[in-house]
This record gives C-alpha cells, sequence and structure tokens, in this order.
C-alpha cells in the first residue's frame, strides 16, 4: 500500500528533464498541487506550463515513469528571505525509490526540495536552509498532491 501511495504521491509535482513547453504531451497525466500556507507565504508565481484549478497548480507528466522517476514541466517562483531573491523552482521530478522530489534551479542545479509521505509534500533541509536559513521548515507541511491519470 505504501508503494502505491508512494506511486501516486509521485505523481504529484513538483520537478524533469528540461524540454520545451510544446513538448509537454497532454495523455501522460498531470499532477495538482495545493500549496499549504508556508509555501503560499513565499509563492511568487507560476512557470508556464502549468495548469491552474482553483487553489491548485498543475504539472504535466513528461517523460516514461517506468525508470522509476516522475518529471513534470512548469515550475515555481518564490521568494528567499534566507537569500533576500526570487528562486525560479522548475521542471519538478519525482524519485520514486527514494521519495524525494527535486528541480532545477538557476544557479544551483538540481535540488531536493521535498519529500513523500503519502500524498504530503514535506520540506527537506535543504529547501528549509534555502527559504529562511536555518532547518525550522524541515519536515513540515510544504503542500498536498493530487495526481490525475493517466500518466503512463
Amino acid at each position: 500500500m505504501k508503494r502505491i501511495t508512494t506511486l501516486l504521491v509521485a505523481v504529484f509535482l513538483v520537478a524533469v528533464t528540461a524540454l520545451p513547453a510544446s513538448a509537454a504531451p497532454q495523455n501522460k497525466g498531470t499532477t495538482f498541487i495545493d500549496p499549504s500556507p508556508i509555501t503560499e507565504s513565499v509563492l511568487v508565481g507560476v512557470t508556464n506550463p502549468v495548469t491552474p484549478s482553483g487553489d491548485f497548480v498543475g504539472f504535466g507528466v513528461v517523460g516514461n515513469p517506468t525508470d522509476g522517476t516522475i518529471e513534470h514541466v512548469g515550475g515555481l517562483t518564490v521568494y528567499s528571505p534566507a537569500l533576500d531573491r526570487e528562486l525560479n523552482l522548475k521542471n519538478f521530478t519525482i524519485d520514486l525509490n527514494s521519495g524525494s522530489v527535486t528541480a532545477l534551479v538557476p544557479g544551483f542545479g538540481r535540488v531536493p526540495l521535498f519529500t513523500l509521505e503519502g500524498l504530503t509534500l514535506l520540506f527537506t533541509e535543504t529547501a528549509s536552509q534555502v527559504l529562511v536559513g536555518d532547518n525550522s521548515l524541515t519536515g513540515l507541511e510544504a503542500g498536498l498532491a493530487s495526481p490525475e491519470w493517466p500518466f503512463i
């Protein structure tokens, strides 16, 4: 059951091979994310292509998840008070084996931002350090994932 839940969560996000927006297939599914209040407090905007749906933002699934990763296009722009600048988080990738979610962050490379607990995204130590300069956000909820099938 945990593997199935992890797989569902994996379809979720957050970052990812850098493919042009036009390469995002429409038939592989979308992972919708409902950001937590913490995430909303630093969220500046979204990077295309995304699919808005009420309070949710959707990232299209690309690639072939049978390799153990689920890659997404699109991204988020957040403000980092610790760095006093905006950061673009894009092309989220979920690693089904480790339960981690990474994103490409210009100037930093691929960064582990979240871990998955069921369909809940939790901030990593790295994300906490980048956002607030300490570990106070580590393990706190960053958002909830809601995958939409098919994605394979």
